[in-house]
């Protein structure tokens, strides 16, 4: 994204919220030599020391243009900036959280949105989660940025089944309050990974379950940024994995080739019902 301001405290806030919000910045301090720059970037930050600058040089309107102040904007500034096209004027401090909201989405709606697959067993011990962790680590091998949530608390913790019980990240207790819209390379950085894997697992020994905002705010943050984000459901839904089902592009129920699970998987798929009108069966026939 293009950051245009020549004040160099304003500067020094705009970089901070560039950084804390995962993306990076062109910066420059002179409106004559950013024609090309001002059209293709995908955001642009304008300073409001030199929006009057902008406007005289002719600048063309534009859409992602977030106009930044440091004090409170003046009458002809709001005029300046209906000329510029600014879709936001925003003061700083006060508007940071925005501003940080805002370059999060534009950096991680650029790319194609990703894929959230729900896996839940249709009896006990059908595989459920081993399959959830090979889609996953499928996704990974064929190129493709790979999230796996753990969304069954009383599991065993799916960072077991990719032998990432010791890698140091966060877990479940840490992240159990988060909501909203997050960065979704922060949260691959926060996470331990395996083959190529980012894991959200819960963690042994801490009891944790998570409500329909965190898991929600996990899985769209990384659909949203093109990751293949693989969940491993419950067989009984609360809240948060009914949530969680109902936001999901597909959800696999998983059921042995015996006639006792069928029956159970006849029942979750009942419960799947009034979440999501996207479920398949997959039979497991070893």
């Amino acid at each position: 994204m293009l950051v245009v301001t020549a004040d160099d405290l304003l500067l020094d806030d705009i970089l901070r919220l560039v950084a804390a919000a995962g993306c990076e910045a062109d910066v420059s301090r002179d409106v004559a030599r950013i024609r090309a720059r001002w059209r293709l970037a995908p955001l642009v930050l304008l300073g409001a020391d030199l929006l009057a600058a902008a406007v005289a040089a002719g600048l063309p309107r534009r859409d992602g243009l977030m106009l930044l102040c440091r004090h409170r904007p003046q009458p002809d500034t709001w005029s300046f900036a209906v000329d510029v096209g600014a879709a936001h004027v925003l003061t700083l401090p006060d508007a940071e959280g925005v501003v940080v909201s805002l370059l999060g989405a534009a950096a991680e709606s650029a790319g194609t949105p990703g894929l959230l697959i729900g896996v839940v067993a249709g009896s006990g011990g059908a595989g459920a989660s081993v399959l959830a962790a090979a889609l996953a680590v499928t996704a990974a091998r064929l190129g493709r940025s790979a999230l796996a949530v753990d969304a069954d608390p009383l599991g065993g913790g799916l960072d077991l089944l990719f032998g990432a019980e010791g890698e140091p990240g966060l877990r479940w207790p840490e992240l159990s309050e988060v909501s909203g819209r997050l960065s979704a390379g922060a949260l691959h950085r926060a996470l331990p990974t395996a083959c190529g894997v980012s894991i959200l697992a819960h963690q042994r020994g801490r009891p944790c379950d998570p409500g329909a905002e965190a898991l929600l705010a996990v899985s769209r943050t990384g659909r949203r940024a093109g990751d293949v984000v693989v969940a491993d459901l419950p067989r009984q839904l609360g809240a948060g994995s009914s949530a969680l089902a109902a936001a999901a592009d597909l959800v696999l129920v998983v059921v042995p080739c015996d006639v006792r699970a069928c029956a159970a998987a006849a029942r979750v798929t009942d419960a799947l019902s009034p979440a999501t009108e996207f479920a398949q069966v997959v039979v497991r026939t070893v």
